[in-house]
């Protein structure tokens, strides 16, 4: 994102550690390490700004990192710092299915985090999304496996191209009009298994996938939970992975004058250069 808005605007990008910062210091922008909670510290990096584009959140928590420090907090410390820094807009992304009322704990904080900006007397835009598929990262490496083992496969995915979140980010940027809750996705809703077929087609092979049950999910994600300070599943995390989104994209791409890249097009850029995994 850094590398396409660099082109047209003065960008400060906040990190909250030093190996993270290592990653992006090689493009043309300002990095500062500060504490996403840091109000000060965060008013004085965005001193000059007339913008900020928050991307702060996880799907997964854990002992040590809750949905709470992620999403609520970070979010009141950036509004106040906005205030303080003159900022007249945040653009906050946000996933599908965020609600403050969910069930599920990760879209419960979602959606406290989206009310927080929503609510803060600042111009604001939540831009909501769902399954994002870029070049080499993780959700495109894990279409490339030839073997698929998955919970409910009957799941609906809309998968979105990276490059077009990009560009909807850069026309909010561009249009500080256009505040309040945005959903977009991509142009096609399908099942979990279709989707499989889909970028098994372009990588020349036809996947095996086996599907069980989400209550299989949910209760490996609770045994993990009690057994471990960091668990690689969570019952929160089973859910989301399991909400079906069926968009429509009409009045997003509408209203961001944008263009959705096709799903097969999107998947031939994103595992073109992916080797599939065994």
């Amino acid at each position: 994102m850094i590398d396409r808005l660099q082109h047209d605007h003065d960008v400060v990008a906040v990190v909250r550690s030093e190996s993270a910062a290592d990653k992006i210091r090689y493009l043309r922008c300002q990095v500062e390490v500060i504490d996403y909670e840091d109000t000060q510290r965060l008013a004085s990096a965005g001193l000059g700004c007339a913008c900020a584009i928050h991307l702060v959140g996880i799907i997964k928590r854990s002992r040590r990192n809750r949905y709470e420090q992620a999403h609520e907090r970070p979010s009141m410390s950036l509004l106040a710092a906005a205030k303080l820094a003159n900022i007249k807009h945040i653009i906050g992304l946000s996933i599908v299915g965020s609600d403050a009322n969910s069930d599920n704990g990760c879209f419960a904080s979602r959606g406290l985090a989206d009310s927080i900006l929503m609510s803060g007397g600042l111009a604001a835009t939540i831009l909501r999304i769902p399954m994002v598929l870029g070049e080499g990262d993780y959700a495109a490496r894990a279409l490339t496996r030839k073997y698929q083992l998955t919970f409910r496969a009957s799941s609906l995915e809309q998968p979105i191209y990276s490059g077009d979140v990009i560009a909807a980010i850069c026309a909010l940027i561009n249009n500080p009009a256009l505040t309040g809750i945005l959903e977009l996705a991509g142009p096609e809703s399908l099942s979990r298994r279709k989707l499989f077929g889909r970028a098994g087609k372009v990588l020349g092979f036809a996947p095996v996938v086996i599907s069980l049950p989400v209550s299989v999910g949910r209760l490996l994600g609770r045994v993990l939970e009690l057994l471990m300070a960091t668990p690689p599943v969570t019952r929160d995390m089973i859910d989301l992975l399991d909400h079906d989104d069926a968009i429509d994209t009409h009045e997003a791409t509408t209203r961001l004058g944008i263009s959705l890249t096709g799903l097969d097009e999107t998947l031939a850029r994103v595992l073109e250069k992916s080797a599939v995994v065994e």
